[in-house]
């Protein structure tokens, strides 16, 4: 499969439901310094007797990678694996879906060494 014809879309929105057999997910957020890291994960799913089993390979997380090179790297691996789909999602500085602080709460700060 060539590059040109992986499909890049925008990631679904939490609660919907993919139908691809086999995906790239790619999802870029900023870190507390404000400098891009990206999870990749390759998503795929088979048949099992009557049941659909799904089956998520991380690839890279939180790699300090630019949304664009992301995507330029998973596209060259999807086309060379014949994985149709790329989904994408870059979130703001700030946001994302994960963990996010309910409406009125106050973030705590960690005193655990790093």
């Amino acid at each position: 499969m060539k590059a040109t014809e992986v499909r890049i879309l925008k990631a679904l929105d939490p609660g919907e439901s993919y139908v691809d057999p086999a995906f790239l997910l790619v999802e870029t957020h900023f870190d507390d310094a404000g400098e891009p890291v990206t999870t990749i994960e390759h998503v795929s799913s088979r048949l099992t007797g009557t049941r659909t089993r799904w089956k998520i390979v991380t690839l890279g997380q939180s790699v300090p990678l630019s949304h664009e090179a992301a995507l330029e790297w998973a596209v060259s691996f999807a086309a060379s694996r014949s994985i149709p789909v790329v989904y994408e999602r870059e979130d703001a500085i700030g946001g994302g879906y994960a963990a996010t602080l309910s409406a009125g709460a106050q973030p705590t700060v960690s005193s655990a060494p790093k």
